[in-house]
């Protein structure tokens, strides 16, 4: 991969093994700088200051890369933990060192010139932190510095939380809104947002709920309608896979989606008037299409994806869809809608 430098000379040795191991990871996964920074919440920078040892990636930047590989999480949880130990004890070099998380502000104090280096503490008398054997004066100024990293990084979690609660909180009242309509997939209707922390990717996915996999940067690649009902092929660009999703349809009615090389997954509806199947892995939109099949036994499929992002199906009309009955066997509120087996009569 281009952009790669040889590993400062002073990099201590637990951090060297962690970027070696990225370095390897990036390798299996085929990616860019550009890729990664497109596939993860990191920039093109920012991972190429990971990958050449100038500074320590945050955690989740590990964790994000290792979901991309198909790692073993526990083996690069290791790797990070003791390789942000090291940063912070100091044993980076000095200079570009310094990353940017809330794990390596301790890295950004100078190291000490090696002639001040305090002799070795006696046995059995651990040695003081790195910060209490600088100068009175730096600790304080580092101190100071680290502290208003922290207040920042504190800031700005708090702030993704609260966005992250608000949002939850928001797609809840949607579904409980809409009934629970078992066909959404994992995507906000109308939201160029992707998320990017996926549990899968290309053939991992293979047979695998797309909402459960977090694949939230859907989009519709072709669609068509038979007898009334919709079928929608849904692709993920994150997680490169596909999968089928029929809307305006009823309790029986199937999604099935097919891959190029045979593999097809299916699931029926339910409830309501809509559902999606697991997905098959899929390099671009062009190796799957959706396909339905109809209670009367009549089926059919869309075009193999295509490259535009279609507009998605309509909501199904107020009349094929009845309260969601409550726990207690009565209807629930009006406007919380469920399929009805009346939706047959829409289809031609």
């Amino acid at each position: 991969m281009t952009g790669r430098k040889p590993l400062p000379d002073g990099l201590a040795s637990d951090v060297r093994r962690l970027v070696l191991e990225l370095r390897v990871l990036t390798d299996r996964t085929g990616l860019s700088l550009s890729a990664l920074a497109h596939r993860t919440p990191y920039s093109k920078s920012s991972w190429e200051r990971y990958l050449n040892g100038k500074a320590l990636p945050p955690q989740h930047a590990v964790t994000s890369l290792g979901k991309l590989a198909e790692a073993d999480p526990a083996r690069l949880n290791a790797l990070w933990d003791l390789a942000n130990s090291a940063w912070r004890e100091g044993e980076a070099p000095g200079a570009g060192g310094a990353g940017t998380g809330v794990s390596t502000s301790a890295a950004s104090a100078p190291t000490a010139p090696p002639a001040a280096t305090p002799a070795a503490a006696p046995a059995g008398r651990p040695e003081p932190p790195v910060a209490e054997r600088l100068p009175a004066g730096r600790r304080f100024g580092d101190r100071l510095h680290g502290d208003r990293r922290l207040l920042w990084a504190a800031a700005v979690m708090l702030a993704l939380v609260t966005a992250g609660v608000s949002a939850a909180a928001l797609a809840g009242a949607f579904s409980r809104s809409s009934g629970g309509r078992d066909g959404k997939d994992g995507a906000a209707a109308d939201s160029p947002t992707r998320q990017v922390d996926v549990s899968c990717f290309a053939q991992s996915c293979e047979g695998m709920n797309p909402r459960d996999a977090g694949c939230g940067d859907v989009w519709t690649s072709a669609k068509k309608r038979f007898d009334g009902v919709y079928v929608e092929l849904r692709y993920s660009d994150a997680c490169k896979a596909a999968w089928s999703r029929i809307s305006w349809g009823v309790p029986g009615d199937v999604a099935q989606v097919v891959g190029t090389d045979g593999r097809s997954y299916r699931r029926k509806v339910t409830y309501d008037t809509d559902t999606f199947s697991d997905m098959v892995a899929a390099s671009s939109p062009s190796t799957a299409r959706a396909c339905v099949v109809l209670t009367s036994g009549r089926q059919a499929c869309t075009e193999w994806g295509g490259t535009h992002h279609l507009t998605e199906v309509p909501n199904p009309p107020a009349s094929m869809l009845t309260p969601t009955p409550s726990p207690s066997g009565s209807p629930s509120p009006s406007g919380s809608p469920a399929a009805t087996n009346d939706a047959s009569s829409t289809r031609s």
